[in-house]
């Protein structure tokens, strides 16, 4: 009770958001007795450092402050959340209007215009400095300052008057001058600094006001200084204004536009800056090159504001506009023609969309699956499947099945129809005009793996010695292929487009004590059979992406979309000795003969002299009837055309056994790998094997099943997630012992690698004396080893190890050897594994056993864990015995 509330305690401690908190020193010497996988997993789980807590010293004076320890400030929650709001909440973008940022973010500086030239139409005026050098017959300069009266007083000329004169007509009047004047002189002037001015900006302006600026400034200058517009200040209509008289008007869009700043006025000393309101704007959006928001001017047309967007996008549909306007206090829509733009006039609050064209491709045709180059291709009439190809086997993979492909046709608006071929056909020169395929436009042709799963389909391709350039567009045609078949999904499927438009899903989170969640499998088993779904979830293998199972998953969907009691649903099932039993869609004209090149074709046990057809009657009876025939005469000659939900059943041959091999290892005449046939015993093939040889171990033998192993697999899954759940619980009880978290995970770890072994227990000698008789099977293995002169002592015993057999010694005197047992050990379920496999649990007190005939060269005494004591011992405690008590026919295995 007071572990769990110092435990408690010191939760609510780390869980507090403040920076530091300081521990007493009787916290401390209870978190130091915790165990240290108790600390460990508290100070993981809470970014603790638990050095800081175990070097403290705990103790404090009155008079000593106490050192705060600094706890890891957590990532607080809105910070969290809105993380997740930028990764998943939509972001709308705002339409601005056009030009809003010319003046967003800049600041004017009075050296962004002193430092430039001073233009030669300069107006000259009271506080502009000078400096005239004379050189020549005289030499020597003078800095002058325009005076308050407009004159400038040189020593040997006098005062001259510059009142309103241009920079250029007072270096021209100054050389005249001189040149009556001072003769044999020369003059140079240039201007060292300008006078300031006062204007007022106001109106539609962030910061309406009077500033100083340099004579050399302008009105785009004046309005950078201010602030830059108001959301209401209009961009196309400031006005220069000067003694109340508007002299400039200045449109910013001429600037924006083309660059155009001749209406940009330098301003003089007491100038007005107006910014009036803006009168109308629109909207513009959709397949332009520029939304915006735009101010027009009275009289200005669509076809203006298209200039001002920079033209329509090469996505927009060009032909027409629509124009959302308001009129007499409601809302219409008005549709305008191409030729229209330019007498349409735009008013305030329009809102101009330009919509894009379909994405539908008029010309085109689409090449999916086990291809050199997928992708889309041009489409003229007449196009065939061997002109795609270029009549060439060079275009598919090496993986490619050339006995079936298929076209399918329609989907947008329309039903989907198939066209099934074979494309050694198409491309044959035999093949004439009327068995070749023409495509249509919009047609999407498969070529399927001649595989179905993924590992089947790599070790082929690696059988193939492909290059390494070969080997990487092999890649990227898997990767481009996972992109169209998607695409191809959204063309068909509606519930597709529906998770196209989501996105990724969000991944589940992994519960604590497991490395991670196994992924979720993909819905592909919808075209199998029910039996063939239950061998498929045995082998949890993962289909190619060029499979069956892959590529003709959207087909079927749409097929099953558009099926109705008119047009039933358009599906053949075909099972039995095919390649690929299962559900496939049935094109034109369909023959027994497209099922089975749909399936892959026929298996080498397929029965031709017989085979079923069952036909569902589509009636108010909906009766089934079931019709045999001979399959090699409907291969020949096709009579029978399949319909809608057909199924063909294609039989084995009667007693048909595929190759079966057992192998025989050890002490017989001629070990290795046996084929046999169906009921064949172990004797048979022991007798085909030479027999034994005189070193033969025959109580020893050890025989394991693929079946057996299979099953054992299985439940150690099974024992595995059940020990997950049985955790999970026991970690949530209050009384329960904390386990931490690497203790788990290593224990879940270690059983998940375990094998089971598939070991039959036999008694040979019974069965070489007719006794017992063992029927093969295929995978059967039979090892019969030398001579054991050995015994082994597992489990809770001092020393664990392997004695050598003497004839006459008891359990206890093996028990003995090893060190005696420990005292977790539990003595009354002490049992004995024979060399056979077999267990022996002895029937009296173990220290009473003495019989000769309890012990023989090559058995393992195993000696378990006493379960009373499993409370107190930790859970790595219990997890070796579970390990090694599973894995003990492992370990019977490899001692032979």
């Amino acid at each position: 009770m007071l572990v769990n509330r110092l435990l408690l305690l010191l939760i609510m401690l780390f869980a507090c958001s403040a920076a530091a908190f300081t521990p007493t020193k009787q916290q401390i010497e209870q978190f130091k007795k915790l165990p240290k996988s108790q600390q460990q997993l508290l100070a993981k789980q809470y970014g603790i450092d638990i050095s800081t807590l175990n070097s403290s010293s705990g103790g404090t004076t009155e008079n000593q402050k106490p050192e705060a320890v600094n706890m890891p400030q957590l990532q607080p929650e809105k910070d969290y959340l809105s993380n997740e709001e930028k990764r998943f909440k939509p972001e709308l973008e705002v339409l601005k209007p056009f030009g809003s940022e010319l003046f967003s973010g800049n600041t004017f500086a009075e050296n962004d215009v002193s430092n430039v030239s001073v233009p030669q139409d300069y107006i000259l005026g009271a506080g502009d400095q000078l400096k005239v050098s004379f050189f020549g017959q005289q030499s020597f300069e003078e800095i002058v300052e325009v005076d308050g009266e407009g004159h400038v007083k040189l020593s040997e000329l006098g005062p001259v008057s510059v009142t309103g004169m241009q920079y250029s007509e007072f270096k021209k009047l100054l050389q005249d001058k001189v040149s009556r004047e001072l003769i044999g002189t020369s003059v140079y002037v240039s201007l060292t600094a300008l006078k300031k001015i006062r204007v007022l900006v106001v109106g539609e302006v962030k910061r309406p006001g009077s500033y100083t600026l340099s004579s050399l400034s302008n009105i785009t200058h004046s309005i950078y200084t201010s602030g830059g517009l108001t959301d209401i200040g209009s961009f196309r209509n400031i006005q220069l204004k000067r003694k109340g008289e508007v002299v400039k008007t200045l449109d910013l869009y001429d600037l924006l536009l083309s660059g155009d700043n001749a209406d940009d006025a330098p301003l003089r000393a007491g100038d007005t800056v107006f910014v009036p309101s803006l009168k109308s704007q629109v909207r513009l959006e959709g397949a332009v090159r520029r939304e915006a928001i735009f101010e027009v001017k009275e009289g200005e047309s669509l076809a203006d504001l298209m200039i001002m967007s920079g033209g329509m996008s090469a996505t927009a549909f060009k032909n027409s506009v629509m124009i959302s306007r308001y009129t007499n206090g409601t809302r219409t829509v008005i549709g305008v023609e191409r030729s229209e733009f330019a007498s349409t006039k735009l008013k305030d609050g329009d809102a101009v969309k330009v919509d894009k064209t379909g994405t539908h491709f008029d010309n085109e045709v689409t090449l999916i699956g086990a291809v050199v180059r997928p992708g889309k291709y041009a489409w003229k009439p007449g196009l065939t499947i061997s002109e795609l190809f270029n009549n060439s086997l060079h275009s598919v993979l090496p993986q490619a099945d050339t006995g079936y492909g298929l076209v399918v046709r329609g989907g947008r608006f329309e039903k989907v129809s198939l066209v099934q071929f074979n494309l050694l056909e198409q491309l044959s020169s035999n093949t004439d005009n009327k068995g070749l395929v023409e495509l249509q436009s919009g047609d999407k042709v498969f070529i399927f793996s001649r595989f179905q799963y993924l590992n089947e389909e790599k070790d082929a391709l690696k059988a193939l010695d492909l290059t390494a350039d070969e080997l990487e567009q092999q890649e990227k045609t898997k990767l481009w292929h996972l992109y169209e078949n998607e695409l191809f999904k959204a063309f068909v499927d509606t519930e597709a487009i529906t998770t196209l438009n989501q996105g990724q899903k969000n991944q589940v989170a992994a519960e604590d004590f497991e490395e991670k969640s196994e992924p979720e499998s993909e819905n592909w088993s919808f075209m199998l059979p029910e039996d063939a779904k239950v061998e498929l979830d045995a082998k949890t293998e993962l289909p190619s992406p060029f499979s069956r199972i892959s590529l003709l998953e959207p087909v079927i969907r749409q097929l099953q979309q558009q099926a109705t009691p008119q047009h039933p649903l358009e599906i053949v099932t075909i099972q039995g000795r095919v390649k690929y039993p299962g559900n496939y869609p049935i094109a034109s004209n369909y023959t027994v003969k497209d099922a089975i090149d749909a399936a892959g074709g026929l298996l080498e046990s397929a029965y031709l002299g017989l085979a079923e057809l069952t036909t569902f009657k589509n009636d108010e009876s909906m009766s089934v009837e079931h019709r045999s025939f001979n399959l090699a005469k409907e291969l020949k000659q096709q009579s029978i055309t399949i319909k809608s939900k057909d199924a063909i059943n294609i039989l084995s041959v009667p007693k048909w056994m595929d190759e079966n091999q057992v192998t025989v290892k050890g002490e017989v005449k001629f070990p290795g790998t046996y084929t046999i046939k169906r009921g064949e015993t172990l004797n048979d093939v022991l007798a085909r094997a030479g027999g034994l040889t005189e070193f033969a171990s025959i109580d020893s033998a050890v025989f394991t099943r693929e079946e057996i192993k299979n099953q054992e697999q299985e439940q150690l899954k099974r024992l595995t997630e059940n020990l997950k759940r049985e955790i999970a619980s026991k970690s949530l009880q209050p009384s329960a012992e904390n386990i931490a978290y690497s203790e788990v995970k290593q224990l879940l770890k270690d059983l998940s690698t375990i094998k089971a072994q598939g070991r039959l227990v036999i008694n040979l000698p019974s069965i070489m004396d007719g006794r017992q008789s063992l029927v093969l099977q295929d995978g059967d293995t039979l090892y019969i080893p030398q001579e054991r002169d050995s015994i082994s002592v597992i489990g809770e015993v001092n020393y664990p190890a392997s004695h050598l057999f003497e004839q006459g010694l008891s359990l206890s005197e093996y028990l003995e050897r090893s060190g005696g047992i420990k005292e977790l050990a539990d003595e009354e379920r002490i049992y004995i594994i024979k060399a056979n496999g077999s267990v022996i649990i002895p029937k009296n007190n173990w220290f009473a056993v003495n019989r000769e005939d309890t012990l023989t060269a090559g058995d393992t005494i195993v000696v378990p864990l006493n379960s009373n004591y499993m409370d107190n011992l930790t859970l790595w405690s219990t997890t070796t015995q579970i390990i090694y008590q599973l894995g003990v026919a492992a370990a019977a295995i490899n001692n032979i």
